[in-house]
Parts: C-alpha cells; sequence; structure tokens
C-alpha cells in the first residue's frame, strides 16, 4: 500500500495542477513553451490488455485549445530498478496519447532516493537515454513570503515539509497558505508538514497554530479558531474571562473535528466542553487537525 509520504506529494500536484510548470521552472529551470491552460489529465496511459500502465499523476499545459506539454509526475521514495522499465514506456505512451512533448519529474523524500532517481536510464535504442527530472527536499524552494505562500499554498506546503526544522519562516508561510486554501485540503496538508519536522518544530508550528499567536484572517480561522477567541471574550465578560476563554476555545475544538467529517459522539463533546484547562484546550485546536479519530484527541 502506497504510504502517506508518497501519496500526499501527488495530493499536492492533483488539488493545484499549476504546481507542475512552477516546479519545471523555478527548480529544474526547464524551458516551457507559452500556455494559457493547466489541468490535470489521466493517469491510465493504456485502456486494453494485457497491461495498464499507469502514472502516479499527470498534467497537461495548453495553449487555448492546444496541448503543449505533458508532465508525467512521480513520487518515489526508494530505488526500484522495475522504475527503468516503466518511466521510459509513461513518456512513450503519455506522448503517443497526447501527441506534443513530454517530460518526467519524479518527486523525492529524501536525497538518497533522488540521487537513484537521477540517474540516466539507458533504453538500448541509440541516443535514447532518459535523464529523470528529479526534485529533492533540497532543491525545493524555500517559500518564506505571504503573498507567495498564499498564491500557491500547495508550494508552501512542499517548503515547509522540506525546510521548516530549519527556517521558521517557511512554517508562518504555511499558515498563511492553509489560511488560504480549500477546507477539504488544510488537516492533510497541515499533518503532512508535520511529519516532516523535528520536535522543536513541530512545538513552533504548533504554537503558530495556536489560538492566541496567530491573527487569523480567512473564514476558515474566524470559523474553527477565531470563533473561540471571539466567543470566550463574549462569555468572559458574562461568566469570568478563562471560563469564557476555555468554552470558547472548546467549541473551536468541536468544530475543526466536524468540519473535517467527524461525527463528535457525546461523550466526546461532553468531555472537551468539561475540560477548563486553557492550556489543554488550546493544544487541542491543532491536533484536531491531524487525529485519526475524535476520540484519539486524548491520547
Amino acid at each position: 500500500m502506497p504510504s502517506r509520504s508518497h501519496e500526499i506529494p501527488l495530493r499536492l500536484v492533483q488539488n493545484q495542477p499549476a504546481l507542475a510548470p512552477v516546479l519545471l521552472r523555478e527548480v529544474l529551470d526547464y524551458p516551457l513553451p507559452e500556455y494559457s491552460e493547466v489541468a490535470s489529465t489521466s493517469e491510465a496511459l493504456t485502456n486494453c490488455d494485457p497491461k495498464e500502465w499507469n502514472v502516479d499523476s499527470a498534467v497537461v499545459l495548453r495553449q487555448g485549445t492546444r496541448t503543449v506539454l505533458g508532465v508525467a509526475v512521480e513520487s518515489q521514495g526508494r530505488a526500484d530498478p522495475d522504475k527503468h522499465y516503466s518511466w521510459p514506456a509513461y513518456l512513450g505512451l503519455l506522448r503517443g496519447r497526447l501527441r506534443c512533448p513530454v517530460v518526467l519529474v519524479v518527486l523525492c523524500p529524501d536525497e538518497a532516493a533522488a540521487r537513484w532517481c537521477a540517474r540516466p536510464v539507458d533504453v538500448g535504442h541509440p541516443g535514447f537515454v532518459l535523464r529523470p527530472l528529479v526534485i529533492g527536499p533540497d532543491d525545493l524552494p524555500v517559500v518564506a513570503e505571504v503573498e507567495r505562500a498564499r498564491e500557491l499554498p500547495e508550494l508552501a506546503v512542499l517548503s515547509a515539509h522540506a525546510h521548516g526544522s530549519g527556517d521558521v519562516r517557511t512554517l508562518k508561510a504555511l499558515v498563511e497558505a492553509l489560511d488560504a486554501t480549500a477546507d477539504r485540503n488544510r488537516a492533510f496538508y497541515y499533518d503532512y508538514v508535520l511529519s516532516g519536522l523535528n520536535e522543536a518544530a513541530r512545538r513552533e508550528l504548533e504554537g503558530l497554530m495556536s489560538v492566541e499567536t496567530y491573527e487569523w484572517q480567512s473564514d476558515f480561522a474566524r470559523k474553527y479558531v477565531g470563533i473561540g477567541r471571539e466567543e470566550g471574550r463574549e462569555e468572559g465578560r458574562e461568566e469570568g474571562r478563562e471560563e469564557g476563554r476555555a468554552q470558547g476555545v472548546a467549541r473551536s475544538v468541536i468544530g475543526v473535528l466536524e468540519a473535517r467529517g467527524f461525527t463528535v459522539s457525546d461523550q466526546v463533546r461532553a468531555r472537551i466542553r468539561s475540560c477548563t484547562d486553557l492550556g489543554v484546550l488550546e493544544a487541542w485546536v491543532p491536533k484536531a487537525v491531524t487525529v485519526q479519530a475524535p476520540e484519539d484527541l486524548f491520547d
């Protein structure tokens, strides 16, 4: 079964096909043709027996109605000699289907995998040598600007995952990126970045995501985080500041879980609402973004 480290970079490209030409241009210095549209295309490269070839992800660049470039995107975490046979096939089949130039981009989670994937593949025909365009973590750009993070959140996610342990600016940019992306993407984007950070960086990101640290700008935050702050202030005037803030943050925790599609049981809901420790409640807010079930919040 593919791992999360394999699947999530591909999900980033599938969610935002415009990420592919950005990586080609900014990381690989590939001379892109003029294009007016970027779109995902079918990963299935054949439609008949005896074998179906499926690239991990595929993107097309179009100029008007004309397809000008096809991009086969693979996620590869280890050496796999079979890829030296399938990768040339992917490009040949994709080129035949699209009737345009095609390139292979390989995303690697570590530098060892990147070095292996970058090896030339000698197909055997004179002059036919495939040199995959490989992107390892060290190759990814550092996204530290708010505008850039909000413009292309998926690039900020890749940047924070690769560089967040050594550059806190990428974590601050990630918060802006999460603020700007669709509701359905936030939980696993956040989870993916956390999985790549060291302990100090994890604590830093969790602190940036807390209700008292970040001045949230979007509906996401105002709905799931800011609501706790505002309701806490209002209720605090009537019931005491600390108690009111705790109740507001408890609502935020429940709101995040429900926004992720969980059904919050009466028992879990009661346990969250009965907690009066503001520090614990604030720690539950970012944790609610990544747990696999509401009950895991208390582990």
